[in-house]
């Protein structure tokens, strides 16, 4: 994965086995590497912020620990994200006796058909 194939802001749906669901929103603005700060995510719905830090790289999944948590943030034992073929993310997030997963998609990305005016 290229450390800037993921810059942008990403927004989503996740539900949580615990049944129900919240919106998800992580901005990715620099390019990352192992060890380096991923970007921010913001959870409105608990409410739940912070920090994600690249804590590992597989092809396509980004292994991450969340840091400088504000809120009510539930402990996570981990959290990734996994770039699929259509473009969009998959967010896990997994805890002591819960799971939270969803697809985000890169906020303000259209197609040209959804930008331009028809004739």
């Amino acid at each position: 994965m290229k450390p800037d194939s993921l810059l942008g802001v990403w927004t989503g749906s996740a539900h949580n086995t615990n049944g129900w669901d919240m919106k998800i929103t992580i901005s990715i603005l620099q390019p990352f590497e192992i060890g380096s700060t991923l970007g921010i995510f913001d959870i409105p719905l608990i409410p739940c912020s912070g920090i994600f830090k690249v804590i590992n790289i597989h092809d396509e999944i980004i292994e991450l620990r969340a840091e400088n948590l504000q809120g009510e943030c539930g402990e996570a034992d981990s959290d990734s994200l996994e770039l699929l073929s259509d473009g969009t993310l998959e967010y896990v997030s997994k805890g002591k006796g819960w799971e939270t997963r969803g697809i985000l998609q890169r906020a303000g990305w259209s197609t040209k058909e959804n930008i331009l005016p028809s004739d």
